[in-house]
């Protein structure tokens, strides 16, 4: 078993590199084409069309997803709030490294943030964790390139998340991922044995516990998170229908440890855990202590 159980269908992932080729050598192969849209194929390459026009696309996709990535998690919001499942929730509106303050009980107060995030961990270090927050969540979305396959974005994210944690004291609570990509022709999940490719929007998340404490020399392998000892997650997978004896199915243990390489060096490792099995183990660069 891989960090995620899920693949993207290989007749789709087939289709990206013909698409490539294609693009790249649309002057050449179909020039006429290219006229008939009034482009000129000698410009196609050394006039930086091409390149441009690519530029511009993937521009207009990351603004896009972004937007989508934080709807998706909005939505998922305002249905726990209607539920009366949380208190409220806010929108940080670009004021703050993260993206969401929830309030999770009331007298006293208790928060939650909520950060939103890609999917292969370019920008994870761009987050902070507010001093108020209880919980202190990271949502990721694997809806960009399918050229690779999920499990790589969540190691990716995980490597980075771990790192942060160990060396700069940057706790994370709970790492997510759920996407539009779900549950689809694209992306079948297999937790839903029969409706794979069609349960969609309803396909439940997939929550990654990470230790309850910041790793330290004197405490090096603190405990990972139990679901009873969060609020936020345990709500989100009730929000999905995900019964209380179908938790362990979306549910994985980050397990972090500094080890010592020898008297002058430690070095990070991580483990992920699925319903009792070892399914990675990641082993950082050792660094001087």
């Amino acid at each position: 078993m891989t960090v995620l159980p899920c693949h993207h269908q290989e007749s789709v992932v087939s289709q990206v590199q013909p698409t490539v080729e294609l693009l790249s050598n649309l002057d050449t192969w179909y020039p006429d084409i290219l006229r008939k849209h009034r482009i000129e194929p000698a410009d196609y390459r050394s006039g930086l069309v091409f390149r441009s026009a690519i530029e511009s696309i993937r521009g207009s996709f990351i603004a896009s997803s972004k937007t989508g990535r934080e709807g998706l998690v909005k939505d998922v919001l305002e249905n726990l709030r209607r539920q009366g499942s949380i208190i409220d929730y806010e929108p940080s509106g670009g004021r703050t490294r993260y993206d969401f303050t929830v309030v999770l009980e009331g007298e006293p107060e208790v928060y939650a943030a909520l950060e939103v995030k890609g999917g292969e961990g370019n920008s994870i270090n761009i987050s902070e964790r507010p001093r108020w927050a209880k919980e202190f969540i990271v949502w990721c979305h694997l809806d960009g390139a399918i050229v690779n396959q999920p499990s790589h974005g969540a190691r990716a994210i995980i490597g980075r998340l771990t790192n942060e944690l160990v060396r700069r004291r940057k706790q994370v609570d709970v790492l997510i991922f759920k996407d539009f990509l779900c549950g689809t022709a694209a992306r079948p999940c297999p937790k839903y044995p029969g409706s794979e490719s069609s349960v969609g929007p309803l396909a439940a998340p997939d929550v990654f516990l990470f230790p309850s404490r910041v790793p330290t020399p004197e405490d090096p392998s603190p405990p990972v998170h139990s679901l009873d000892e969060l609020c936020l997650p345990k709500r989100i997978l009730a929000l999905f229908g995900v019964e209380e004896k179908e938790y362990t199915k979306h549910l994985w243990e980050v397990r972090v440890k500094i080890a010592r390489v020898d008297s002058r060096r430690a070095r990070r490792e991580v483990e992920v855990w699925h319903r009792g099995k070892l399914v990675d183990h990641i082993k950082g660069r050792p660094w001087a202590t």
